[in-house]
């Protein structure tokens, strides 16, 4: 009986545990979802952006030129600088064979070689490690040479070969000039002339440079950066440059962005670029003589705003 008993109990056991279903195994370990960083050890960046492009800061180029020819015949030769040689070659009436005695001066103000100009570009970065990247750029904007104005004043005294000083003052005066007749017999004429030009180009500048970032991922990711390095300006004119810069950027995913950064580039000195002379005093045989005064550095400062497309 008691076989019996113990036999009936060793099967309901084995019943039991089969109609129990399958065997439940607890662990500890828990896996965390596979998330996307906002900004990645390694990636390539593709930028487009607008520029503002200052150079307000710079000083002015002035020339001035004097000039003294005594005795000539007229027309007088070229001045040196733009707009005298309309001035010094006026066509006021004077009698073929006079004597003149002709003096004068002009002063030319060009602006600095960069203007103020809005513009706009595209840039590419690689960032090989998390803080470390390299980036090209082109930029292009409206704002190399300005042109120039300026006035321009000579006096002739005239001693006619032929008619009478009132004569030939007469005619000076129906072209357009101020002359007096002199008791002497001599003619003094008057004029002044404002002149200029505007030749303002568009700027092609390409840079190069260096970048050091931090990221801070969260609710908002957002990377503050420094950058600085080297780059040329090419109108005609190659300008060479160093600059250094910061900015930040934020990441609304991580393959786009905005960013804003602005940044001082260098060139090193002053720049004409107003067809002056480079000396400070030139003379020539018909004694005119040029001076120039460049005032301020060429140095522009640039702001970005743009969108930036990760990959």
């Amino acid at each position: 009986m008691k076989k019996l008993t113990l036999s009936a109990l060793a099967v309901l056991a084995v019943a039991g545990t089969s109609f129990a279903g399958p065997t439940v195994v607890t662990s500890k370990e828990f896996k965390q979802p596979c998330v996307t960083p906002c900004f990645r050890d390694q990636e390539f960046q593709l930028d487009l952006f607008y520029s503002y492009n200052d150079a307000a800061h710079q000083g002015n180029s002035t020339a001035s030129e004097s000039f003294r020819s005594a005795p000539v015949a007229t027309p007088v030769a070229p001045g040196l600088l733009p707009g005298s040689t309309a001035l010094l070659n006026d066509l006021t009436i004077i009698p073929p064979g006079s004597t003149v005695i002709r003096s004068g001066d002009a002063t030319v103000k060009a602006p600095q070689y960069f203007n103020d100009g809005s513009g706009g570009g595209v840039g590419m970065n690689y960032f090989f490690a998390r803080y470390f990247g390299i980036g090209v750029e082109g930029n292009w904007w409206d704002g190399c040479r300005g042109g120039f104005n300026g006035t321009a004043s000579a006096t002739d005294l005239v001693i006619p070969s032929a008619g009478t000083a009132a004569d030939v003052a007469a005619a000076a005066r129906a072209a357009g000039a101020n002359a007096v007749a002199n008791a002497d017999g001599t003619v003094t004429i008057r004029r002044s002339r404002s002149f200029g030009s505007n030749n303002k180009t568009a700027a092609q500048q390409v840079t190069g440079s260096l970048i050091l970032r931090y990221p801070f991922e969260g609710t908002v990711c957002w990377a503050p950066y420094i950058f600085g390095g080297g780059g040329g300006i090419f109108d005609g004119k190659s300008t060479g440059f160093g600059h250094v810069g910061l900015g930040a950027e934020w990441r609304v995913t991580p393959y786009m962005g905005f960013f804003s950064d602005w940044r001082w580039e260098f060139t090193g000195g002053n720049t004409s670029d107003n067809g002056f002379r480079d000396s400070s005093r030139i003379s020539d045989v018909l004694g005119r003589n040029i001076t120039i005064d460049n005032k301020g550095r060429n140095d522009v400062s640039v702001t970005r705003v743009g969108v930036r497309f990760v990959f």
